[in-house]
């Protein structure tokens, strides 16, 4: 079994509105239609989209009309893979080891680790608009 694993994703389009206020840019992508073939499009704010707003450091830089290459990087995928799977785990097999080994009773293990694991869960929930998204956008000028 092979596992497909992305650096980089690279698209070409073109600036079509600058926004100074709020930071962005919006362009249109050449080939939009090439992103269903993409391992990465669950998780790319660009696919399928034919224009995409995006949050740049300084917006002056770019003209309406100016060809841009995005250039897509996994930026929080292991923050993202630990936060939902790792620390789940380690809290759960702490807290039913820590509370078997206090009272020795398997139901209040169980109990406790069914306790902390919809805490957890919860918690990410809560917080899932303060998680930064995983896969984020480098604006740069082409030299096309």
């Amino acid at each position: 079994m092979t596992t497909e694993t992305i650096e980089n994703i690279t698209h070409e389009a073109t600036v079509t509105g600058v926004d100074t206020a709020k930071g962005t840019i919006t362009v249109t992508l050449h080939h939009s239609d090439d992103c269903g073939s993409c391992p990465a499009s669950r998780i790319c704010s660009a696919s399928g989209a034919k224009s995409v707003t995006l949050p740049v450091a300084r917006p002056q830089r770019f003209r309406k009309g100016e060809k841009v290459e995005l250039t897509g990087t996994e930026r929080m995928h292991h923050k993202a893979i630990m936060r939902a799977t790792v620390y789940p785990c380690i809290a759960l097999v702490a807290t039913m080891t820590g509370i078997y080994l206090a009272c020795g009773d398997q139901f209040a293990a169980v109990a406790g680790g069914l306790g902390v694991m919809v805490f957890f869960f919860a918690m990410l929930y809560a917080f899932r608009n303060k998680i930064p998204h995983e896969f984020g956008f480098e604006v740069r000028k082409s030299d096309l």
